[in-house]
């Protein structure tokens, strides 16, 4: 069943497919599920629906979703590692890099599927009230899915093979990616609303993702570039994340941001604050003018 399909089920008055997504079939009016419960059913159920037809009628299946980042992995590996030799002097490269690559795609993805997430569900919105953050959220999370899978592939890998260095500190690896999501939710609450009244917020993302790729050390360490400038690609969110989780899960040869920005160490999270602050009042601030404008 496709997400549009499915959406107006869930949500049309009555609701019976909303209690049936959360199990309530024969329970008595009183223990229907509240308001909050309906709607995390429904991102749910339209995250996971998604997800299992993201790859619906290709023979490899999932294995297209490992494959990708591995292939750009290999690429860049070749190009920068290889033939620039970029990455010479830090220790176990070839893993910072396969681990920004990975953190990097979600990012890339989770930004281009938000943007498109209300615009490709225009006959649903016409059709039928339902918080419209639902859609951002829903494909924002089947991005997510795929990352945690992707993850958890390169640690079940390399630990078993001593290549990681885990201890306490990889605790942090949680809030990190919690950061990364957050800051990605933000943009993508953001570029979704400017999408549904100017087209042309596609083709500039398009563009300031290839920027941002290059600006946020995914492709060589942090300390290939020059003091001042390693603090200003810091300030980026992204690249804080990218590095953090390169010192708590790889190696602890590569500084935390925190002591490459020194007393400014707060200001990625800021930064991400803002933009997830942004994204939510912009979204919520003209939502209420989608239909009309779809």
């Amino acid at each position: 069943m496709k997400a549009k399909e499915l959406i107006p089920r869930l949500v049309r008055r009555g609701a019976p497919a909303v209690a049936l997504v959360a199990g309530n079939v024969g329970r008595p009016a009183a223990e229907e599920p509240s308001t909050l419960d309906r709607q995390y059913n429904l991102v749910r159920e339209l995250a996971v629906t998604q997800f299992r037809l993201k790859y619906t009628g290709s023979v490899l299946g999932y294995v297209w979703s490992l494959a990708k980042p591995l292939m750009i992995f290999a690429i860049m590996y070749a190009v920068f590692s290889r033939l620039l030799r970029v990455g010479a002097g830090s220790p176990n490269f070839a893993l910072q890099l396969l681990v920004a690559v990975v953190m990097w795609q979600f990012f890339s993805e989770t930004t281009a599927v938000g943007l498109q997430s209300i615009v490709s569900n225009a006959n649903v919105i016409r059709k039928a009230y339902f918080p419209r953050a639902i859609l951002v959220i829903a494909a924002t999370m089947t991005a997510f899915m795929t990352f945690l899978i992707n993850f958890a592939l390169i640690l079940v890998v390399f630990i078993p093979l001593g290549r990681l260095e885990i201890g306490w500190q990889s605790l942090l690896l949680v809030p990190l990616i919690v950061e990364l999501y957050v800051v990605a939710l933000g943009l993508s609450l953001l570029l979704s609303t400017l999408y549904v009244f100017f087209r042309d917020v596609g083709y500039i993302w398009e563009i300031g993702t290839q920027i941002l790729f290059y600006g946020s050390a995914v492709v060589y360490p942090l300390g290939f570039v020059p003091s001042k400038i390693q603090r200003l690609i810091v300030v980026n969110p992204v690249a804080q994340i990218i590095e953090d989780v390169r010192h708590v899960v790889v190696t602890r040869q590569v500084p935390l941001s925190g002591a490459v920005l020194g007393g400014y160490w707060f200001a990625p999270l800021l930064v991400t604050l803002a933009a997830a602050l942004l994204g939510l009042w912009a979204f919520l601030r003209w939502s209420p003018q989608f239909a009309e404008n779809l």
